[in-house]
């Protein structure tokens, strides 16, 4: 009876609503709402006001854009790092701190120095806040709901979209462009601040089974990492599987509204993220009881299938149905490498790893947008860059389910540890 009774209020139990894993998860997710809806779905919003504002090329904003992308991917290499050096809640509050930072500047920005300097800013506030730092933050709290939660939390990059985006647009119209980031940059403080501060921390002695055994192995270096193949059967398919992803995304409403006009074409988008929503719920629901690469494996060709109905058809029903198919997964390749990772490296390295593959795929991310309009611009229509996209994703996921075995990286741990 008394070990019922202990393992009842057991505090290391991930499958009770009291563990405190559980809320790190609601307070992450409040954390991807913020910096996907302000660092990345706000981004259109900006180029477009700050176009309008001061009568900028478009090309010149979007480069700052682009920069800000690339820079938060290559310095997000070095979240793990930054994590064992100051800790997940000064590297959060940071992160909160630059993306308010990077806010106030845009609002303000009347010089294209001053311009870059608000994106630059707003690159730092991915490596506080993005995805690389909320997994490895939950990763931490969890072992055996791993899955779950990661994927749970990074569902509030979606919400982002659906909720975040149409009220940023609305305040906007309300209060003007730099009176409404400014108002976004203050309600950002006031709700995350005290959030991040109390709930955000690696466990403690007593809180996870296995929070001592993580810490004891010797961690892999990133120079490790660049010679195991299966770091490389990870990162490359992802990088490239999501290029073409991220290349859609932005082209979207530009490959649709010929077709079927501007408002359809916007009622498509909508659908799309709604169906990335659906997506991220099922995976989490199953995220530890499947094969990730397989899973990783039937999204993207189920994007390639997606693309190539859109390539081909004229029918409003044909295109709304391909929308919805490649929204579905469009979510799960951000938190599929997550699963991957948590599979096939030692635990310890979980945040090395993710992030210097998550670092190297989002350079190549960024190319995704420029490559597909350069494309279009050539051929002189969109057909050629998707199926150009459908030959890339289904390469893809041929390679991401080549796991090699007795990598270099395992090999150099057991090393270590012998």
């Amino acid at each position: 009876m008394q070990t019922h009774a202990m393992a009842e209020t057991d505090p290391a139990d991930e499958t009770s609503l009291r563990y405190m894993g559980w809320r790190i998860v609601a307070a992450l997710f409040l954390v991807q709402i913020s910096i996907f809806g302000f660092g990345l779905y706000g981004q259109g919003v900006y180029v477009a006001e700050l176009r309008r504002l001061n009568d900028w090329p478009t090309g010149l904003i979007a480069t700052g854009s682009t920069l800000c992308l690339v820079l938060g991917s290559l310095l997000s290499m070095f979240v793990s790092d930054l994590l064992r050096w100051i800790g997940p809640r000064s590297l959060v509050l940071a992160g909160v701190a630059a993306l308010a930072t990077g806010l106030v500047l845009l609002a303000s920005a009347d010089s294209l120095l001053h311009l870059y300097a608000g994106f630059v800013v707003l690159a730092l506030a991915w490596v506080g806040l993005g995805t690389i730092t909320a997994a490895a933050i939950v990763g931490a709290w969890f072992d055996r709901k791993r899955g779950l939660a990661i994927s749970l939390t990074f569902t509030g990059a979606t919400f982002s979209g659906i909720l975040l985006m149409p009220g940023l647009v609305l305040l906007v119209e309300a209060t003007g462009f730099r009176h409404a980031l400014d108002i976004a940059a203050a309600v950002l403080a006031i709700v995350l601040v005290p959030v991040v501060a109390i709930m955000v921390r690696f466990p403690r002695a007593g809180e996870r089974r296995i929070a001592e055994a993580v810490h004891a192995a010797p961690p892999l270096s990133r120079a490790d990492l660049l010679r195991d193949p299966g770091f490389w059967s990870l990162t490359a398919p992802f990088a490239f599987a999501i290029l073409v992803q991220v290349a859609f995304i932005v082209h979207q409403i530009s490959i649709l509204t010929p077709v079927i006009g501007f408002q359809s074409a916007g009622g498509a988008v909508s659908l799309t993220t709604a169906m990335s929503l659906v997506g991220r719920i099922t995976l989490g629901l199953v995220a530890d009881r499947v094969a990730p690469r397989r899973a990783a494996a039937v999204s993207i060709l189920s994007q390639a299938a997606a693309l190539s109905v859109l390539g081909l058809s004229t029918s409003t029903t044909g295109l709304f149905l391909a929308c919805a198919v490649f929204g579905f997964s469009m979510g799960n390749l951000i938190t599929l490498p997550a699963l991957i990772v948590q599979r096939e490296f030692p635990s310890n390295a979980f945040s090395v790893v993710l992030g210097l593959s998550i670092g190297i795929a989002g350079v190549i991310n960024a190319c995704g947008p420029a490559t597909m309009g350069l494309l279009r611009d050539i051929t002189g229509g969109y057909a050629t860059p998707i199926f150009i996209g459908v030959a890339i994703q289904v390469a893809s996921a041929l390679a991401v389910l080549a796991a090699p075995r007795g990598t270099h990286a395992a090999v150099v741990l057991d090393r270590r540890m012998s």
